[in-house]
C-alpha cells in the first residue's frame, strides 16, 4: 500500500492509503465514494457527499467497504514496477516492434542479398529484396 495524504475526488474527504501509486489525484475517490459509484443501491455515484445539510460521516474512510472480489488475486500493489510492461502480458509483442527475421537469402528477380524479413519465409524460390517488393506492387 502506498501512504500519501490526497484527496477525494467526489466528496474532498482525506485519502492516507491506496493500493496504487496515482499519478495525479484527478479522479480518486475515498472507499465510500468509491463503494456508492460501484453499488446502485448506495447512491450510484449521486456525488452528493452531504447528509441533511452537514458532510457525510468520514470515519469510515479507512474501512473497507468493498469485497476483495475487485482486485485480482495476482495484483501486486506493494512491489511496483518503475517501468510500464512492455507488452500486454499475453505473449504477443508491442504494436512498435516488429520481428525480424535474419538469415542469408538471395532475391528471386535479381539476386540481391537478403538479410533480414519482417517474416519466417516457407518458401525461397520467390523471395524478392524490398525494391524489386516494391516495384511488384507499384
Amino acid at each position: 500500500m502506498f501512504q500519501g495524504n490526497w484527496k477525494c475526488s467526489k466528496c474532498g474527504g482525506a485519502i492516507t492509503e491506496l493500493p496504487f501509486q496515482p499519478r495525479s489525484e484527478a479522479g480518486l475517490t475515498c472507499r465510500t465514494c468509491y463503494a456508492k459509484s460501484k453499488d446502485p443501491a448506495g447512491g450510484g455515484g449521486s456525488g452528493n457527499s452531504y447528509q441533511n445539510g452537514a458532510p457525510a460521516d468520514t470515519s469510515t474512510l479507512g474501512a473497507s467497504t468493498h469485497d476483495d472480489r475487485d482486485v485480482p488475486d495476482f495484483a501486486d500493489f506493494d512491489s511496483p514496477s518503475s517501468e510500464p510492461m512492455s507488452d500486454d502480458g499475453l505473449g504477443s509483442p508491442v504494436a512498435t516492434e516488429k520481428p525480424k527475421t535474419t538469415g542469408n537469402w538471395q532475391c528471386a528477380t535479381c539476386g540481391a542479398a537478403i538479410t533480414s524479413l519482417p517474416f519466417t519465409p516457407r518458401d525461397v524460390t520467390s523471395l524478392k529484396c524490398i525494391d524489386c517488393f516494391k516495384r511488384s506492387k507499384a
